[in-house]
Parts: C-alpha cells; structure tokens; sequence
C-alpha cells in the first residue's frame, strides 16, 4: 500500500480531532496480515448453475441483486447484517453492499466493497468498514476464488450501470442501487421466487442439517421445561438462542415462547411472562444454519408434563387435523388441499368440543368459521427465507406441490381468555403442532420427525427428558 502523504493524512484527521499525523502513521504502519490459501466453495457450483438459469429466463437484460446494507440500531450502532435471501440463493457472500450483476450476455460480475485493509488510514478511521473495526477484509482475488465469480470494487458499479440504462433490480435493500436502477424489478424478484421454490440437492442437505439441530435444541428446551416455572419464557427463549447460535447463525426469526394465555397469541414474541406448572407453553423457534437455511417449527408442551384433560382435548383435535393434512402431501397436492383437510378436521372437533355450535356459525360453513380460531394457513414455502418465496406466495398456495418442494404443516387452535363463545373451561388454551416436510416423488419425508407429535408420546418424551436432565 501507497504510504498516504501528509496533506492526505491531514484531510483525514479532520475525522478525528485531536489525533497527530504522527500518531496516525504510527497506527497504520507495520502490518502484515496472513490470508489463509484461497479455495474452492462447494456452494459455489450450485449457484453457478442458478445465476445461468436466471440469465437464461430474463435473457437480454441487466439484472441487479445486492446484498443490502446494515441497519441502524440506535446512534452509530447497527443490527447485525444478514444479506438479501436472493443474493444469498445467488451468490453465498455475506458482505454488505455487494451487488451482484448478470448483463445482457448472461454473464455475472460480482462488485464487491473493498473494505479499509490494516495498513490504511481509513482501517482506523472509518469505524463501520475499517479493519480495526469490523475485520481484516478477505481480498477479492481471494474472493472471486471461492465464489467461483469475478470479482470488482464495488466503486466501478455506478459508472456499469449508467452504462446499462435499463436495468431490472431488487429494489429495499440498497438506498444506492435503488437510485441507480429505474426499471421495475418486481419480476425478477418473482422470477427468482419461482426458481427458488423447488430445492436442488445441495440445498435439500442443508435443510435436512439445520432441521436437526433445531430438533436438538427442542430436545434441550423439552429439559428446561422445569426451570422456566420459576424463570419463565424468557428462559425458554434463551436456551434456544443458545444452541441457534451455537449450531447454526442464530434463530431464524425471532422465537415464540408462550405459556398459558399467551399461547393463544399467534406472533407472542415478548417471552415475558410466566410458565405455570399447569401451563401448556408452545413454542414456534427454528434455527438459521449453513447458508442462511431456515427451520421452522411448533410443539406444545404441558409445562407439567402431563396434559390436563381440557389440553389434551384440544391438542389431540390439533394432532388429528395436521395427520389429515400430512396424509395427502405428495406431488400434485396444493397447499390449499392440505388447508382444506385440516380444516374440515378442526371444524368438527370444535363442534364436539362445543365451541362451534349451529347458533355460532349462522348462515356461514364451519370451513369459514373455524378461521376465528385457526386464522392462519396450513403452511408455507421452506428454504432460505422462513417465509419462502414470498413474491409468488399466492401463486404457491394453489400450484401443485412437486418434488423438492419444502413445505412447513402447521395447524392450530387459539382459544383466546377474552373469546366468549369458548367455553369457559377452555379459555386459554392454545396449541400449534409444526414439521418441516419435504416433497418426494412418492410422497413426503418429515424432517422433524424425531420431535414427537401424538398426546401420548409427548407426555414420555418429556418424562425421559426430565430424568436424563435430573441425571
């Protein structure tokens, strides 16, 4: 590196008052960081081949995915940085700012910020990007090596794209590729939600991975049960980011840990209040593993270990209803079949139940009914979102089902404390049964699994959990 001269270093220095020139060149001078040797990504092949499927379905065009920026916490602190799920698919990098870009040709350039080195000014001064800081940057030879992509500074992107004109772009994520890119991008995103819908190999292994670590960390919160009747949800809560963060980046969204009342409110994600011996707590958490895969999954447990009689009525309506809809996932099933299924279970059992009654419903079918208790849909798309796909959301939930889609099933019955057509002994109870199911060409393979489902198996699971955690 250039050594900076004096008027450089004073322009700099305005930056931080009271720093000398000397201090300064002192800081930055006598540093020789070692990279280790460059190689080969494995998740680069398979993105490879997904960048020419995308060149290929929008041929002709300049395309535009970044990966976004950090978000501003509070003054100068940020969130954490995770990149746009598109970019991920697309490229694998974890670096803010890079902005991925296909040409009309087909061919991919990824443009990348060339953050402050140790031995430049800046590696001290800018307190976002420089290497005192955030890292020694890994170089973009090093870069373009493993991604298996060509790598430019990020600063050559303004003048590719006024080059460019037109030029379709994954518009929220980047203030500057916004300004940069006037044409509509939502096609692309939607092009590449419909290609990211169904898995290749590479990515199947990944979800199998992160759904079992999820299923170990359901195995340690299944241990704690005991613990959070004096400590409450937000110790469930923190064993789970314990072991998300150790086996994977962290939880995939933030986890719902809600015990008696709360576990009739859909999206509870304040895990504040009490566990109660008596309490059914359910728990909606998933882990983020290798590659930003998501798992997302739900059980309910009787904090006591044992169901009372009321819980065990409606989680068993809730068991039967996600058994109808596992039943016909297979290949040439839509979602809204499953939805179906379920719902025409959960309608019924309400009416034995006595929650939904003649007087209730009116003139409206039990099928439309029920949603004021299961306001949800069965499921959703699976992948490197937890909502995957997003853009085509609509489209997913009538398409067929094919193999290599993955799917969550997840039904549920909410019977609020304030619900006056509930029953007054089955006020508060809330129960959610959640799997990760892949789509086969015979059918469909549960990743949870392991996680049992069924009242009756619950209740030994927790019972074999208590004794090895009192051993």
């Amino acid at each position: 590196m250039t050594e900076p001269t004096d008027a450089e270093l004073d322009a700099l220095l305005t930056q931080r008052p009271g720093m000398s020139r000397e201090q300064l060149r002192l800081l930055i001078r006598h540093w020789n960081p070692q990279s280790p040797t460059a190689e080969p990504w494995q998740g680069a092949v398979p993105r490879a081949r997904r960048r020419a499927a995308l060149a290929a379905a929008l041929p002709g065009e300049w395309l535009v995915v970044p990966s976004g920026r950090p978000q501003p916490r509070c003054n100068d602190l940020l969130y954490p940085f995770r990149p746009g799920s598109d970019f991920t698919w697309l490229v694998g990098d974890d670096e803010p700012g890079s902005v991925l870009v296909v040409d009309p040709s087909g061919a991919s350039m990824l443009y990348r910020d060339e953050r402050p080195a140790l031995g430049d000014p800046l590696s001290l001064l800018d307190a976002h990007r420089g290497a005192f800081w955030d890292g020694q940057p890994s170089p973009s030879p090093d870069v373009a090596i493993a991604l298996g992509l060509p790598v430019l500074p990020l600063s050559r992107l303004p003048e590719v794209l006024r080059a460019a004109g037109r030029a379709r772009a994954i518009r929220g994520l980047d203030d500057d590729v916004d300004a940069m890119t006037t044409a509509d991008g939502g096609e692309l995103s939607r092009v590449i939600a419909r290609m990211r819908l169904v898995k290749d190999e590479h990515e199947l292994a990944l979800l199998r991975q992160t759904a079992a670590d999820t299923v170990t960390a359901f195995g340690a919160l299944a241990a704690a049960l005991p613990a959070a009747t004096t400590s409450g949800e937000a110790h469930l809560e923190g064993v789970f980011l314990q072991y998300a963060r150790t086996l994977g980046h962290g939880a995939a969204y933030n986890p719902v840990v809600g015990a008696g009342e709360h576990a009739t409110v859909l999206h509870w994600m304040r895990n504040d209040g009490w566990v109660g011996e008596c309490d059914l707590v359910l728990i909606d958490a998933g882990i983020e593993g290798r590659e930003r895969y998501a798992a997302d999954v739900t059980r309910t447990f009787p904090a006591s270990g044992v169901f009372t009689p009321e819980q065990r009525a409606v989680y068993d309506l809730v068991y039967a209803a996600q058994e109808a809809a596992l039943a016909l996932v297979r290949p040439g099933v839509t979602l809204r079949d499953l939805h179906a299924a379920a719902v025409k279970v959960i309608g019924a059992g309400l009416r034995r139940l006595g929650v939904l009654t003649d007087r209730v419903a009116g003139e409206l079918p039990d099928e439309q009914v029920v949603m004021r208790w299961m306001p949800h849909g069965i499921g959703h798309m699976l992948g490197v979102d937890v909502h995957d796909c997003l853009a085509v959301a609509s489209e997913a939930a009538t398409m067929p089902l094919e193999a290599g889609h993955v799917i969550t099933v997840e039904p549920g019955v909410y019977l609020s404390p304030h619900d006056a057509l509930v029953p007054a002994h089955l006020r508060g109870i809330g129960v959610r049964i959640e799997d990760d199911i892949i789509v086969t060409p015979d059918g469909h393979d549960n990743l949870t699994a392991a996680l049992p489902r069924s009242s009756d198996a619950v209740e030994r699971w927790l019972a074999s959990r208590e004794t090895r955690s009192a051993a």
